[in-house]
C-alpha cells in the first residue's frame, strides 16, 4: 500500500516557522527527559502530535506540539518489525528519556501508550515495513472511551456509601435548583416586551400579513411613520383572522409619526393566523409607512 504523501518537504534553511489556528497547537511540558525534536511525534502530558519548534522542546521545558486530527501524517518513526494493516488501529509507545517513541502496529500492552490513529497507508514488506502514513484520531479520544467503559471505576448505585449517596443527592438537588432558576430567568425575559419592525410597501388594500408574529404573542402599541402623502389614508393593524387589534391609524402625511388609540385585549393575543396590516381609508392601495409592533412573546 503506497502513500499519498510521496512528496516530503525538507526542513527550510532559513529557519521559517509559524503557528496557525489550523494546526491546533498546544504548548506541553517535556517530561521524556530528553529533548524531543523537531517533527518527532510525542505524547506529552495527555496530547499526541509533532513537535513544532524548530529547536526542539528540551528536557523539563515546555514547547508547542501540532495535534491537528484534520490531516493525513507520513512518518519512519516505528520500530523495523511492524506489519501495519491499512484501516487498523495505530498505536503510540513514548520511548521515555533513552530513545524516541515508535508507532506500532498492535497495542503493546505495557509502557506508556495510546490508540493514535487509523492506518491509511505503509511502505516495504510485511515484517520489515520503512513508514506508515495514517489519520491522526481527534484528542481525548481514546481517555474519553475509556471513561466510558470503565464501570468499575465510575461505580454503581449500589456500592456508594450512605454518605456518598447523601452527597449525591444534594448535588442533584444544587443542579435541579440551578436549572430551576435557570428556567425563571428564560421566561422573565420571554417575557420582556420586544419590537418588531415591518416597512410596508405594497398596497394593503387587501390584508399585508406581517411576519415575525406567531401565535399566542400580545400586541401591547403600535406606531407608524408615515411614508407617503395620501389624503385620508389609514392603516389597522388586525389579526390574520380579521379581527381588528387597533383603530384606523391616520396616514396621511408623509414623516408624520401616528400611533394608535386602542388596543383591543380581545383580539391582541395573536391566533394561529398571526397578524396583518390593513388600508381602509383614502386611497387604500397608496397608503405606505413604517409599522412598529411591541409585544410580548409567547411563553412556550
Amino acid at each position: 500500500m503506497g502513500s499519498e504523501l510521496d512528496n516530503p518537504v525538507p526542513v527550510n534553511v532559513y529557519d521559517f516557522s509559524e503557528t496557525t489556528l489550523n494546526d491546533k497547537q498546544v504548548l506541553v511540558p517535556n517530561a521524556q527527559g530528553r529533548t524531543v525534536l523537531f517533527a518527532e511525534l510525542v505524547y506529552l502530558n495527555g496530547y499526541f502530535g509533532d513537535v513544532t519548534d524548530q529547536d526542539g522542546i528540551a528536557t523539563a521545558k515546555s514547547g508547542n506540539i501540532n495535534i491537528n486530527s484534520e490531516r493525513k501524517i507520513r512518518t519512519e518513526q516505528i520500530t523495523i518489525t511492524e506489519t501495519f494493516v491499512v484501516d487498523a488501529t495505530l498505536w503510540f509507545q513514548t520511548g521515555g528519556a533513552g530513545a524516541a517513541g515508535v508507532l506500532l502496529d498492535a497495542d503493546p500492552g505495557s509502557g506508556t501508550r495510546v490508540a493514535v490513529g487509523v492506518i491509511t497507508g505503509f511502505g516495504g514488506s510485511a515484517g520489515a515495513h520503512t513508514y506508515v502514513e495514517f489519520r491522526p484520531y481527534i484528542q481525548l479520544q481514546a481517555t474519553v472511551a475509556a471513561i466510558a467503559t470503565n464501570t468499575a471505576a465510575i461505580g454503581t448505585l449500589s456500592s456508594l456509601t450512605t454518605t456518598a449517596k447523601g452527597n449525591l443527592v444534594v448535588a442533584i438537588n444544587e443542579v435541579d435548583a440551578d436549572v430551576l432558576t435557570l428556567q425563571g430567568e428564560m421566561l422573565v425575559e420571554q417575557a420582556e416586551p420586544k419590537i418588531l419592525v415591518f416597512k410596508l410597501e405594497e398596497d394593503a388594500s387587501s390584508p399585508v400579513a406581517i411576519a415575525g408574529l406567531i401565535e399566542g404573542d400580545e400586541v401591547v402599541d403600535v406606531h407608524i411613520v408615515c411614508s407617503t402623502a395620501n389624503a385620508n389614508g389609514t392603516l389597522i393593524l388586525e389579526t390574520g383572522a380579521a379581527d381588528d387589534i387597533t383603530d384606523a391609524m391616520i396616514c396621511a402625511v408623509d414623516k408624520v409619526v401616528v400611533r394608535a388609540g386602542t388596543i383591543d385585549d380581545d383580539n391582541a393575543v395573536l391566533p394561529a393566523t398571526g397578524a396583518a396590516i390593513l388600508s381602509v381609508g383614502g386611497t387604500a392601495a397608496n397608503t405606505r409607512g413604517i409599522v412598529v409592533i411591541t409585544y410580548i412573546p409567547v411563553t412556550v
